[in-house]
């Protein structure tokens, strides 16, 4: 008898390879194995493959089922997969609802066999087989044999008896009982008498006591929407819905997975607990999320609780509590993630409640924060969307910035990131336009402490300059006229300008500033102002019209009542701006009408407009200018008028005065007036920016150009203007810099450090020389004597009495004073040289600019001497540099076609006695700066004479000769071999070739 069973055994097991070989397959990770197996197996059970033997289909099933409850690899997903399939094949076309034998019951009891657990089990293994036996409900559901018949039966109290046992003893289970049966209501919503099914579903989740918690949401909200007439059991939720508003505190009690604190809640005792925090939202908040964000924001109508009163009851003062554990704080963020990506734009603002909001821009402060990483992944996906959606970001400006709830004006500052930046970038422009607006009224609004104020106003500044300078466009004029961008500029130009220059009173309560704008928040305003027009300049086609429109709003509120201006104008000031008036206005309506001079009007307005601005900025300067471009323009519009180059000069006079102040604006804006002038610049205004150059970069250089004979008044303008001036200048230099060679590089350093010892020298000597007065008051070693010797030869103030001693006082008060006059001293002329060097390097782009429109003619010859004597006798880099790179742009430019000619005898003995000068200019420096410098001159010099006339090379030989020749005879000719080199490598490609 063992043998013949053995034989049976083992001609079973040669026959059931194909099976052990597919249950394998189910087993693995891999999707398409698992498939693939599933496949294989309705095939080999399928009638068309041949009469299986009996009971062994049901034997299959009950090795499915018995798969389910393995943990190894991907089991269940492969076993669950091929189960649901077999039993909804075969199932379907049993006769009498049964499977060789096995009825629906028969089966529920091989499901409860196959899966119980027996004996002294681990926790691994019970939870094996309570996840397989789910997974077998799941089954059974998904293949519809449950619902045969239409008509609930025993089995289906069994099933759902199983799972909701399963839901309340083990609490790790619940989530996954839960979604199993909110699926099943899913499945059920297309089928007949399918809400008898779903009624024993309802019953049994009252009768369990699981109505109130996070599944029995779910499912209760579900049947709510696929089966709106079934009966509900009654006293469960207000007009048994869990989204009423007067249930949203005991739902975000309930979503908060806390206990339930009402005994009625469940018949046979508190449910059993969850253990372990779960990383994963549970489903439930999107089924509650997705019926609240049909839901209108203002429908006072309806009891169901609105999307806004939702979050902040449920997320914002349970999950973002300041008592919230950081678990919970993350579930707040993963919501606010999940909503932000795919909520309505419309609900977006109520996601930025004030305790979210507060808790987010703590954790993205720092990194060693616990959430900071979902506070970074929040801020991504609100820029994420806000890049598909500019409506999205305009709703996360106000909910960040603005918001009364939550809002913080200086989120960027407080957490470190450029959030607010991105998403005004991102925003439409009718958005931030209205933006602008919030912006202006929280710029009034009443701060109690006068230093929160100043902080709030100026950070309201710093959002409005932004929101203006994120706005930019490179199209024509034309086409902005009346756009939306142009429409947002010029509101914010105008709150700037009204807060900038004038006082509010006596206007409505609302709209006045409580309390009034500091002096300090004025002057703050106006740097952003300024800083804005800069941009303008820079970026739009048509500045001119938006520095008018500032010049206009200052004329507008000048007549309206509430608006008192800080600047006050009568007298000669008043007539002067009168006039000027006149003459903007008449600008104006000449640059709208479009003449074919339309450029020159436009640069002119602009010239006009920000002059007035200045006046208003207190800028004494400015008043003088006023009559200035008044004869300016008399000068230069009237074409038949002799005084055309008069107005040339007046003009460069006033652009000097705009390009010596400490403001990039009105750097930007002599370098674009200019290259609108730079075709009407004669010799004489040539003459006025190269004696900029010639001037001494010291206090009497400084007393000399700007004509102030008052040292204090002197030392007090370059105080003004150093620090700013030196920081714009600096940046605008670096190109020049660079362009330098490694030598001339290196020349330039050595000289530097040469200044920076010599001037170091001198501290020494100073200082050495304060002691030496201090130790003879005192009658003490100076402290180098003293160091040098341990003997105290010194006398002791012990031995002097009273009046000695007040003599001994105000000679020491007397040395001091001298000691601080000697420093003062010394800070000016440091001050005075950079306020030197700033002005050349400005006056030095202005000359780039005319070498560029004008290296053609013989006009720019003017220039190269002056050149070559700022290169050699400036003591900054700076200078050097920029005066180095318009000797080379000048070079560079002429060549070919633009070379100038001129057959004029006189021009071309000019031109050789200037070539003579360049040669002696290179005899008198040997720096490679310098050096190089004055071969582009020469260079330049004699390619005009070639031009003009081959003959005149022999010339240029000879010169060139000469000075070779004193190269070699006379040690005081410093000419480097460099300049040699560069005359061959010339006359090598100007010689003539054969056969040319």
């Amino acid at each position: 008898m063992p043998d013949a069973a053995k034989k049976r055994r083992r001609g079973l097991s040669s026959v059931d390879t194909q099976l052990v070989e597919i249950y394998e397959d189910l087993s693995n990770e891999s999707e398409n194995i698992r498939l693939k197996a599933a496949r294989a197996l309705l095939h080999k059970c399928s009638p068309d493959n041949g009469r299986l033997p009996d009971g062994k289909l049901s034997e299959v099933v009950r090795r499915l089922i018995r798969g389910l409850c393995s943990g190894r690899k991907a089991a269940r997903l492969g076993f669950s997969i091929a189960l649901t399939e077999l039993l909804a094949q075969k199932w379907d076309g049993a006769e009498s609802n049964e499977l060789e034998g096995l009825s629906l019951s028969d089966l529920i009891d091989v499901l409860f066999k196959q899966t119980e657990t027996v004996g002294n089990i681990s926790g691994q293994e019970e939870r094996d087989h309570q996840f397989g036996r789910l997974f077998c409900v799941e089954a059974f559901i998904k293949s519809g044999i449950l619902f045969l018949g239409g008509t609930p039966k025993q089995s289906w109290s069994r099933i759902l008896d199983l799972v909701y046992g399963a839901a309340k003893n083990k609490a790790w289970l619940r989530e996954e009982c839960g979604w199993v049966l909110y699926n099943t209501i899913q499945t059920l919503h297309q089928q007949e008498s399918a809400h008898l099914f779903v009624q024993v579903i309802v019953d049994k989740l009252h009768d369990n006591a699981l109505a109130k918690t996070p599944e029995g949401v779910a499912i209760w909200l579900a049947i709510q929407r696929d089966f709106p007439g079934l009966q509900l059991p009654s006293g469960v939720w207000r007009n048994d819905s869990p989204l009423h508003r007067r249930e949203k505190s005991n739902l975000a009690k309930i979503l908060k997975e806390v206990s339930s604190e009402n005994p009625s809640d469940d018949a046979s005792g508190k449910l059993a607990q969850k253990g372990n925090w779960n990383s994963r939202l549970h489903f439930v908040w999107d089924i509650i999320l997705v019926a609240l964000a049909k839901e209108r924001v203002a429908e006072n109508t309806s009891d169901t609780v609105t999307f806004g009163d939702f979050w902040r009851e449920a997320v914002d003062e349970n999950l973002f509590a300041s008592s919230s554990s950081d678990e919970r704080k993350y579930w707040g963020f993963l919501l606010f993630q999940k909503l932000f990506r795919t909520a309505p734009v419309v609900h977006l603002q109520a996601l930025f409640s004030r305790n979210f909001t507060r808790c987010l821009t703590n954790q993205i402060a720092s990194k060693a924060r616990y959430l900071h990483r979902a506070a970074d992944r929040s801020l991504k996906i609100i820029v994420d969307r806000a890049e598909l959606e500019p409506p999205a970001a305009y709703a996360a400006l106000r909910g960040l910035i603005v918001n009364s709830q939550g809002g913080n004006l200086s989120f960027d500052q407080s957490t470190k990131t450029k959030t607010t930046e991105k998403l005004i970038a991102l925003a439409s422009d009718r958005d931030l336009e209205t933006l602008v607006g919030e912006l202006s009224s929280r710029f009034t609004h009443t701060v109690p402490d006068e230093k929160d104020a100043i902080a709030r106003r100026q950070v309201i500044a710093d959002q409005l300059a932004f929101c203006l300078k994120s706005r930019q466009h490179a199209g024509t004029a034309s086409e902005v006229l009346g756009s939306p961008p142009r429409i947002l500029v010029n509101r914010v130009l105008e709150i700037l300008t009204e807060h900038s220059y004038f006082v509010i009173e006596n206007r409505d309560q609302v709209s006045n500033p409580s309390p009034p704008v500091a002096g300090k928040t004025r002057d703050s305003l106006r740097t952003r102002l300024t800083s804005c027009l800069s941009h303008i300049i820079g970026r739009w086609p048509d500045p001119a019209s938006f520095a008018y429109q500032v010049a206009d709003s200052l004329r507008k509120n000048e007549k309206v009542a509430s608006l008192h201006s800080t600047l006050e104008i009568s007298g000669p000031l008043g007539e002067s701006m009168a006039d000027t008036w006149k003459l903007l206005d008449r600008v104006h309506r000449k640059t709208e009408r479009g003449p074919s001079n339309a450029t020159f009007l436009s640069a002119f307005e602009l010239l006009c407009s920000l002059t007035i601005l200045q006046v208003y900025n207190g800028d004494a300067d400015a008043v003088s200018m006023l009559d200035e471009l008044q004869s300016c323009f008399d000068l230069m519009i009237k074409p038949n008028n002799g005084g055309n180059q008069h107005g040339a000069e007046v003009l460069i006079e006033v652009i000097l005065s705009f390009v010596v102040k400490p403001s990039q604006l009105f750097r930007r804006l002599a370098l674009q007036v200019f290259e609108v002038f730079a075709p009407e610049i004669n010799s004489n205004a040539l003459a006025s920016m190269i004696k900029v150059l010639e001037t001494k970069e010291n206090l009497f250089g400084q007393d000399e150009m700007f004509e102030e004979d008052d040292d204090d008044q002197s030392s007090s303008d370059a105080e003004s203007g150093t620090a700013s001036d030196v920081e714009a200048v600096e940046m605008a230099e670096a190109r020049g810099v660079q362009h330098l060679s490694e030598d001339e590089a290196a020349s330039e350093a050595a000289s530097t450090g040469t200044q920076e010892t010599d001037s170091a020298e001198e501290d020494d000597e100073e200082l050495a020389e304060f002691d030496m007065k201090l130790a003879q008051a005192l009658k003490t070693k100076p402290i180098d004597a003293s160091a040098k010797t341990n003997e105290d030869g010194s006398a002791s103030d012990e031995d002097m009495d009273d009046e000695q001693m007040e003599a001994l006082d105000a000679h020491i008060a007397t040395i001091f004073r001298e000691r601080k006059k000697a420093v003062s001293q010394k800070s000016q002329k440091k001050d005075a040289k950079e306020t030197i060097v700033n002005f050349k390097c400005r006056v030095l782009e202005l000359l780039e600019i005319f070498i560029k429109k004008r290296h053609s003619e013989l006009l720019a010859l003017e220039l190269l001497l002056p050149l070559l004597t700022c290169v050699r006798k400036t003591t900054s880099p700076l200078v050097s540099g920029r005066a180095c790179g318009v000797m080379r742009e000048y070079s560079r430019l002429c060549k070919g076609k633009a070379v100038p000619m001129s057959h004029d005898k006189k021009a071309k003995k000019a031109t050789v006695r200037l070539l003579k000068a360049v040669h002696a200019e290179a005899a008198l420096e040997a720096s490679n700066a310098h050096s190089s410098a004055c071969s582009q001159a020469s260079l330049i010099l004699v390619k005009i004479l070639v031009a003009t006339g081959r003959e005149n090379l022999e010339k240029a030989v000879k010169i060139y000769a000469k000075t070779q020749g004193t190269m070699l005879v006379d040690p005081a000719c410093r000419v480097k071999m460099s300049f040699f080199t560069d005359w061959l490598n010339w006359c090598n490609t100007a010689r003539p070739r054969p056969g040319r």
